[in-house]
């Protein structure tokens, strides 16, 4: 029974046990945060061409570049020309964004994180 009025708290094992957790989870938030920022900002670029006026009379190649271009005044990096995707069928167009970012994270562990953004647009 003296056992139990001697106990007094977390040992410095724990405290250190309870650190590195908090230190884990800090260290995947720092750095998904950033990915998923990016993420919204290239989902604010496909999303802004419904409203653009004239873009189904562009050509593939002019859309991509006007993307690109819209992206790289963001500074989003990891979104080329080669993730973008126009797709014409009838009278509509669909504009995507299928990329993957990878980030190192800790030693030779990376974080993959993929995403697909894609809108409908009139194709004239």
């Amino acid at each position: 029974m003296k056992s139990i009025h001697r106990q007094r708290g977390m040992t410095p094992i724990g405290w250190v046990m309870v650190f590195l957790l908090i230190a884990f989870f800090a260290l995947i938030a720092l750095k998904l945060v950033p990915i998923y920022l990016q993420s919204f900002s290239v989902g604010s670029v496909i999303s802004d061409l419904k409203n653009e006026p004239g873009i189904g009379a562009m050509t593939s190649r002019e859309i991509t570049s006007t993307i690109v271009k819209r992206l790289d005044i963001n500074m989003v990096r990891g979104v080329g020309a080669n993730d973008i995707y126009v797709e014409k069928t009838g009278d509509i167009m669909t504009i995507s964004a299928d990329y993957e970012v990878r980030d190192n994270m800790l030693g030779n562990v990376d974080i993959v994180v993929s995403f697909n953004k894609s809108v409908e647009v009139p194709a004239r």
